[in-house]
């Protein structure tokens, strides 16, 4: 985000004047396109991530109907009132929801942390490469295209 105004100035400052409408709205395009790819990877490492630590800490006599309502954690704090009702069904059923509900927590973490901790690392090659920018100097204006007497 601290880099957004720089980098549009960069490309700004080295565009040719007469393209530099169509350069500002390449950069603002691809940031949009790599937010949005951004927001689906991670949104995808963190699901599985979830669902594979989540299927590690399920207890081993867990019935296959108490887990339905764990396939997405977006959806449980919705879901509270119909899924007590299914485990209140179930021997030491509240019990088994509270253990279920403590591994959502923590699966949901580690995901979490692997998001962020990539991010991090994306962030540092990021700003290393932007440290490897041709240092070049701000022009203080752009040159107005010569402009030819109209022809009799």
């Amino acid at each position: 985000g601290l880099l957004i105004p720089v980098d549009t100035v960069a490309v700004q400052n080295v565009a040719p004047r007469h393209q530099m409408g169509a350069a500002t709205a390449s950069t603002t395009f691809f940031r949009s396109i790599g937010s949005t790819m951004g927001v689906a990877i991670f949104g995808s490492v963190l699901l599985s991530n979830y669902h594979a630590e989540f299927g590690r800490a399920v207890p081993p006599d867990t019935p296959p109907k108490a887990l339905e309502f764990f396939g997405n954690p977006l959806l449980l704090s919705q879901m509270h009132d119909q899924m007590e009702a299914v485990f209140r069904t179930l021997p030491n059923g509240l019990q088994l929801m509270q253990t279920l509900m403590v591994s959502v927590r923590g699966s949901l973490e580690h995901g979490l942390h692997r998001i962020f901790s990539t991010s991090a690392i994306i962030m540092a090659a990021v700003l290393l490469l932007n440290l490897t920018l041709k240092n070049m100097p701000l022009r203080s204006h752009h040159e107005a295209p010569k402009m030819e007497p109209p022809a009799h």
